[in-house]
């Protein structure tokens, strides 16, 4: 049987930090965020990318100090991959997706936050998009999310790990919630493994 990405609890910690985005009658289910091949390529890119002007930097002042080019360019690479490290962590942590047991909510921020929500009751359709290299290499794509009586229209997911079995979880929550409250859309099949 293949393995299921979306199966586990989330953790005390998740739940502690993100208890105050959640109503009173919700349980968070899912906490994701940027697929993980997304953020390898976001911290190779910050290596080069403003990384060059670090190792820039860390020869110039080899050079105006000087010092041995080889103890400027350390200092430079050091620099860089504090702050690849560092704007990939950021990356992380300020874009978290959150499935509750009644809606889907985006975080986007750290600091400042933002929140974007849809109740299950209000979600029309959803669809995924993956290319093939998304597909085959990168295990990521988007999830657009089509709503009812908002005046955006959609929710997107983006790089979002193994879209298909989010979509999947998504819609069980979905047929969940709506047969809770009286509403029918069709089986509900629980798959072996699956928490919900």
């Amino acid at each position: 049987m293949a393995r299921l990405h979306y199966q586990e609890a989330p953790s005390e910690d998740e739940k502690k930090a993100f208890a105050k985005y959640l109503a009173e009658d919700e349980e968070l289910v899912v906490a994701t965020g940027f697929g993980k091949a997304y953020l390898r390529s976001r911290l190779i890119t910050y290596l080069l990318w403003p990384g060059i002007c670090f190792l820039g930097l860390g020869l110039g002042f080899s050079w105006l100090v000087k010092i041995e080019l080889g103890f400027g360019l350390l200092i430079g690479l050091v620099l860089d991959i504090i702050l690849a490290v560092l704007k990939t962590f950021y990356t992380y942590h300020s874009n978290r997706y959150l499935l509750t047991t009644r809606r889907v909510i985006i975080k986007r921020g750290l600091v400042s936050v933002k929140l974007m929500g849809a109740l299950f009751d209000k979600i029309t359709h959803i669809e995924v998009d993956q290319s093939f290299v998304d597909k085959m290499l990168m295990h990521h794509g988007t999830i657009i999310i089509n709503t009812a009586g908002t005046n955006k229209g959609e929710i997107t997911l983006d790089f979002i790990d193994y879209p298909i079995e989010f979509k999947n979880l998504l819609e069980r929550l979905i047929n969940r919630e709506r047969e809770q409250f009286g509403r029918h859309s069709g089986p509900v099949v629980a798959v072996e493994g699956e928490l919900v």
